[in-house]
């Protein structure tokens, strides 16, 4: 085998993953504003229950740049205010899709983790009186201090998990590309080093593929 061969020939697998990344970022964003759209006419409409919905497809549609991302939760969060006192069951819809989107959307990061931490705070409370008020006759702080265990849950993705994720995903591709520009000699024969920098690349794709289910 070719040496030079096999370095150009890799060239096209980078230019293939290239392009895939750019389409999944180019589809995310359209449908992200798309889906934000909808959910601003259905709101406009009084359709509030399928705007909330829409936004939260919009949040689950996440690319770090996104238009509208933020838009879309602070949507979220204004319906749940604005209902809070007088529509606890719309309120925890809107604050629910809210937490549920935000999370949906967590990579090597949580975006937003201050809203998934309010979140949290605010269901317990707005679901003991959606329970009191469908006749629910259990104390309410028995109820409280369930719902608030349900949602005492670690917010946002651990430092750790990030850097194990980053760096596996590192070693892995790193480890395709060094097998070839330092794996085989000019006459196409596999050293040692080829080996080496095989297993390290298993190695980085197995730690990321077990970070990213961890986490």
């Amino acid at each position: 085998m070719d040496v030079r061969r096999a370095r150009r020939a890799l060239q096209w697998p980078s230019v293939a993953v290239l392009i895939i990344l750019v389409a999944l970022g180019t589809r995310a964003t359209v449908e992200q504003r798309a889906a934000y759209a909808r959910a601003v006419a259905l709101e406009t409409a009084g359709n509030l229950q399928d705007a909330i919905d829409e936004y939260r497809w919009a949040l689950r549609w996440y690319t770090p740049w996104g238009p509208v991302h933020g838009d879309a939760a602070a949507a979220l969060l204004e319906i749940g205010q604005r209902h809070a006192n007088d529509d606890p069951e719309r309120a925890v819809q809107a604050y629910d899709s809210l937490r549920s989107g935000l999370i949906a959307s967590r990579s090597l990061w949580q975006p937003r983790a201050e809203l998934v931490a309010l979140c949290n705070q605010t269901l317990p409370k707005l679901l003991v009186r959606v329970a009191d008020r469908r006749g629910d006759k259990r104390d309410a702080r028995v109820l409280l201090a369930r719902f608030t265990a349900d949602y005492a849950r670690p917010v946002g993705v651990s430092p750790w998990t990030s850097l194990a994720v980053s760096l596996g995903f590192v070693l892995w591709l790193g480890g395709l590309v060094m097998v070839v520009a330092r794996g085989v000699d000019d006459e196409g024969r596999w050293l040692p080093a080829g080996w080496r920098w095989l297993a390290g690349s298993f190695a980085g794709f197995s730690a990321w593929v077990l970070a990213m289910w961890l986490g």
